[in-house]
């Protein structure tokens, strides 16, 4: 298993949007001076597929 990472100060909370019919937190994070674009699944339904 990989060492996890922090993201202190490297993550910023854009806010709450559906995706896929489902309601995920949507997050700006910079690793490495590149920007990426990241949902993390919230709610009940958080691990269906």
């Amino acid at each position: 298993m990989e060492d996890p990472r922090k993201f202190a100060g490297q993550a910023r909370y854009i806010g709450s949007l559906p995706k896929n019919d489902q309601m995920c937190d949507f997050y700006e994070v910079e690793v490495d001076g590149n920007i990426s674009y990241v949902y993390v699944p919230i709610g009940p339904d958080q691990n269906a597929k």
